[in-house]
């Protein structure tokens, strides 16, 4: 009898050593599967009995609850979890196979109005302002992911050139450009904050006041916080700032292929759906505005 624990731990492995998928990838596989093994092991519902009937029945009560992505991403979690099993165990059946199709909805993704970004970055006298700054500019300038921003190191920024080396998912490297004033509220940040906190050994570009480096979740309470102490009606995420990055850009006129580098997606269809929010800004605007619009036919 196969027990979750020991198949889940092994798994593990198998992604951080063989897949060499991120941390965070891994995080939300373990999670899923956590959550899988609970359901079935609750009900004493071994490994190796779980049928395909059984599975699809989970994945309607995730879809009954849960945002599409995360059934899709749950979904994707299971069959590549009972696939790594069939061949390390030497299984002879995978239940997985003949799981159900679940439809994917596309979502826009949420963006922030330029005049609401611009008053974000306005330099107030607020706590550590300069350290809040530096992270919100690289966030939105540079359209890094949160755990991009987290996990950059000082050997990753290149201030004289005004450019930072990031790795991505999958540990893919590219390039992105710095605006001068990112660059200027960056060097602002090293020198006069992260050298009186740095108080151990540590690379990270980004630390906190006790000199410990920062986290997703404190990029999330920091903007969260910014945004209510300077009165702004916002909801603001990392992901909001990195969205708005990629629809300024071709706003103005940028090369999708190049958005495309620039964030880092692999597949250019991901970096598509940003075209598809300014056609629909459009549609809504004529909508609203032309009067022309408000005449029925005869």
């Amino acid at each position: 009898m196969l027990d979750w624990n020991t198949a889940i731990d092994a798994y593990a492995k198998q992604l951080e050593y063989v897949d060499r998928k991120s941390k965070n990838t891994i995080q939300a596989y373990l999670r899923d599967l956590k959550a899988y093994a609970t359901n079935f092991s609750n009900r004493d519902i071994a490994l190796d009995q779980v049928r395909s009937e059984q599975i699809n029945t989970y994945l309607q009560l995730l879809n009954d609850e849960y945002a599409n992505a995360s059934v899709l991403r749950a979904k994707t979690s299971i069959i590549n979890f009972h696939r790594f099993l069939k061949q390390y165990y030497q299984l002879k059946d995978n239940p997985a196979s003949h799981i159900q199709k679940i439809r994917k909805l596309h979502r826009y993704p949420k963006t922030i109005d330029q005049s609401q970004i611009d008053n974000l970055l306005q330099q107030e006298n607020l706590k550590h302002e300069r350290f809040h700054l530096a992270m919100i500019d690289v966030l939105y300038s540079c359209g890094l992911r949160v755990s991009e921003l987290v996990e950059l190191t000082l050997s990753q920024v290149y201030l004289d050139q005004a450019y930072l080396r990031v790795l991505g998912k999958g540990n893919k490297e590219r390039m992105v450009p710095m605006a001068s004033i990112t660059v200027d509220n960056v060097k602002r940040y090293l020198e006069m904050d992260r050298y009186v906190w740095l108080k151990t050994k540590s690379n990270r570009v980004f630390i906190k006041p006790n000199g410990k480096a920062i986290t997703r979740q404190y990029v999330y309470t920091m903007l969260k916080k910014r945004s209510q102490l300077l009165g702004l009606d916002l909801e603001i995420s990392p992901h909001k700032l990195r969205h708005s990055f990629a629809t300024s850009l071709l706003n103005g006129g940028a090369d999708l292929r190049v958005v495309q580098e620039l964030l880092g997606h692999a597949d250019i269809s991901t970096t598509q759906i940003y075209t598809h929010i300014e056609k629909k800004r459009m549609q809504e605007a004529y909508q609203k505005f032309h009067p022309m619009n408000d005449k029925k036919g005869e």
